[in-house]
């Protein structure tokens, strides 16, 4: 597994803050850059998992991504699903939904 970097070490501060507010959209656009990071990186599996997080994030409130985040979203998943396939890909969502905002805690 490749190590993390600057850029995952200030999107996980980032995290952090996002968790600070308390506000599940905020925790969810965390999750979703650190899964791009992850992806980037070749962390597929994790960036899945993060992928999950963040959608369970945005279906506690309710809250649906937004436009202006849905490409980049859609980059990332299409990116991970075709690495590690289509059944790993949902076992990894799964488990990262099923963890939600207590995923992740650094």
């Amino acid at each position: 597994m490749t190590p993390p970097t600057g850029l995952d070490l200030v999107l996980e501060d980032g995290l952090a803050a996002a968790r600070d507010t308390g506000d599940p959209r905020a925790v969810a656009l965390a999750f979703e850059g650190l899964a791009g990071a992850h992806a980037l990186a070749g962390r597929h599996a994790h960036a899945a998992r993060l992928l999950g997080s963040a959608a369970a994030a945005r279906s506690s409130v309710g809250a649906p991504l937004p436009a202006a985040e849905r490409g980049d979203v859609e980059r990332v998943t299409a990116a991970v699903r075709g690495s590690i396939g289509d059944r790993d890909f949902a076992v990894a969502l799964g488990a990262g939904a099923d963890v939600g905002l207590s995923a992740h805690c650094g």
